[in-house]
């Protein structure tokens, strides 16, 4: 028996989903979902009124039935699903397959008619038909079932039906390359780019491309040698250029850090500066209803969705590059995230940043699928989409003991049900066999180096806390060697509210939300105070070198770390720059785990990620 069996009944109202579905999830050992169930009170009143209901008012809906997916590991749902969006919607639960039971208008209307007092009434089914798209070719997740004859006859059907059919296959990537063990160098990279580049790009006849690339801090992840491999080969065929990383909050490039990220191939006059605060355009909003079905309740607010007016100045492709890895707020990184937070405005980034502290960093970290991500597809999809043509070019790299190694290259087109989403989940399904460490008992003490090129703030350097935090002993201690650390925000804004309010746990910074209205207009900063924060599990010591631009211990401490001098810690530990990670014994012979690329991977005990 799969320890994962999800079907969904779907078809216009009257089809039989509600009558088949108990008896095919009874055979299974399933749970039975009705679907109308989860329908707002506002959806209920405007069909029992026999008004149509619109795609707005059935994405909330959608998504409490797929957050109760998520929930049961052996489930069937009774669910129209007439779109292939509202299946996209659903697929995202993860291990999905597909029902259609076929019925004609006329059975449908008969049905209907027999059932007094439903809000579904017979003069809905017009509405029904005219909404419903038929499975296109490439859903082979998808079977089709006459609904007629006998319960148990249809159910026998259905069984045979699906037997052999794929969950999830609705769309595969463009190109999958690398696994668990491949290393993929740097001339094979450049070589599939220069194709990739040719064949998806040039042969489309582009003539302006915008390539989003993430910014320094995926120093490692081949984006920049990407990025750069792009343009060469592009405006080599006269091809318009420009680069503008997804910078989110974090400070715009250096001409020194661009030639770190880029090396020569790009030039730094075509680089754009993404400006969260200023120069976004408003596009829509995941309203209040379907934040709160995501969120189990535990937030009541809309997500607007605000991006880059750059994005949108009329490109023929846009090429968005980057890592999937581990993170804090979506679970994995990138796709849809490098857009739509990467290039967001303040109100985006604030919202789902919190979005994602509220729900609890344990239950997103690592995982295809969350309710923040949930959200970026979803805007994305709905308002990106329509406007733009994306393709994805993502990677996955491990800290390997010979060093970083290039695992994968997954690229593909369009939305989160296309060739798009299916590139970042083969790539998410990689990285989470690469980039996750798994330990059978807490740590009682780690020790995570950050590289001074690449982490200046706390802003970032706690990826060294966001990513260890699964793994660590209440009681214990991480000690984080802080060479480049200078302060704490990427701006003054957010340094600010850092220094004034510290990480001092969830409570502590929901409280400050609530009586400081500054904190309150920057929900991320506040998300970040949670995120970093060990909710006092465990000891965080910040390990800086003031004589050389450190943060001070007064600063440190100041915020609600402990403090060490990083000279006498390093020379304690017996730590060298470009140590490799791995179990190690101090000069009193006490031992610890040692991580030399934080920002690379998430490590957590078995029992903590099951």
């Amino acid at each position: 028996m799969s320890p994962t069996w999800r079907v969904v009944l779907m078809g216009v109202s009257g089809s039989g989903k509600s009558t088949i579905g108990p008896v095919l999830a009874g055979r299974h050992g399933a749970r039975f979902l009705e679907g109308d169930a989860f329908h707002p009170e506002a959806n209920i009143a405007k069909m029992a009124a026999g008004r149509p209901l619109t795609d707005e008012d059935r994405w909330p809906w959608l998504a409490a039935i797929r957050q109760a997916m998520r929930g049961e590991e052996r489930v069937v749902v009774a669910c129209s699903a007439l779109k292939r969006a509202y299946r996209d919607a659903l697929r995202a639960a993860g291990d999905v397959r597909f029902v259609e039971l076929v019925l004609d208008p006329d059975e449908a209307r008969r049905r209907l008619a027999a059932r007094p007092g439903h809000f579904m009434g017979p003069t809905m089914v017009r509405s029904q038909f005219e909404a419903l798209e038929r499975p296109a070719w490439h859903e082979t997740d998808v079977v089709a079932v006459e609904e007629r004859g006998a319960i148990a006859s249809v159910v026998d059907e259905i069984e045979a039906a699906l037997v052999g059919v794929r969950a999830g296959t609705a769309m595969a990537p463009l190109r999958s390359e690398g696994d668990g063990r491949r290393a993929i160098s740097l001339e094979e990279l450049r070589d599939i780019i220069d194709e990739v580049a040719t064949t998806e790009l040039l042969g489309a006849g582009v003539r302006r491309v915008l390539v989003v690339p993430p910014d320094l801090s995926r120093l490692r992840s081949r984006a920049g040698e990407i990025t750069g491999f792009l343009y060469e080969v592009l405006t080599a065929a006269g091809v318009e250029v420009a680069v503008l990383p997804a910078l989110g909050t974090h400070r715009p490039l250096t001409r020194g850090e661009a030639g770190l990220l880029f090396g020569t191939r790009v030039p730094y006059e075509r680089i754009l500066r993404h400006q969260w605060r200023g120069g976004v355009r408003r596009l829509g909003e995941i309203g209040v209803v379907e934040v709160s079905a995501l969120s189990g309740g535990r937030v009541v607010d809309p997500v607007p969705v605000e991006v880059d007016d750059n994005l949108l100045s009329g490109w023929d492709a846009v090429v968005s590059v980057g890592q999937v890895v581990p993170h804090e707020v979506t679970g994995m990184a990138n796709f849809s995230k490098n857009l739509v937070i990467g290039l967001g405005g303040s109100l985006t980034i604030n919202r789902s940043h919190f979005l994602g502290a509220l729900c609890g960093m344990e239950e997103i970290m690592g995982r295809a699928n969350s309710p923040v991500r949930d959200v970026v597809d979803a805007a994305f999809d709905r308002f990106l989409a329509p406007r733009l043509a994306v393709l994805w070019v993502l990677t996955v790299v491990e800290d390997a003991p010979e060093g970083v190694v290039h695992r994968g290259l997954f690229i593909g087109r369009g939305r989160s049900g296309e060739s798009g989403g299916a590139a970042y989940r083969a790539a998410a399904e990689l990285a989470a066999r690469c980039n996750i460490e798994l330990f059978p008992d807490p740590l009682g003490r780690v020790v995570c180096w950050l590289d001074p090129t690449e982490f200046k703030t706390t802003w970032l350097a706690n990826k060294a806390i966001y990513r260890t935090r699964m793994a660590m002993e209440d009681g214990g201690e991480l000690v984080v060697l802080a060479p480049g650390v200078s302060a704490f925000g990427e701006d003054e804004t957010i340094d600010g509210l850092i220094r004034r309010h510290g990480y001092r746990g969830t409570p502590a910074t929901l409280e400050a939300v609530r009586r400081d209205p500054e904190l309150g207009d920057n929900l991320g900063a506040a998300a970040h105070l949670i995120h970093g924060s060990s909710e006092g599990r465990f000891r965080i010591v910040y390990c800086t070198d003031p004589t050389s631009g450190g943060l001070t211990r007064e600063e440190v401490e100041g915020v609600g770390y402990e403090w060490r001098l990083l000279p006498g810690e390093l020379a304690r530990l017996d730590i060298e720059a470009g140590s490799s990670s791995g179990r190690r014994t101090d000069r009193d012979g006490e031992a610890f785990q040692y991580i030399a690329n934080p920002a690379l991977g998430l490590w957590a005990t078995s029992a903590a990620f099951p």
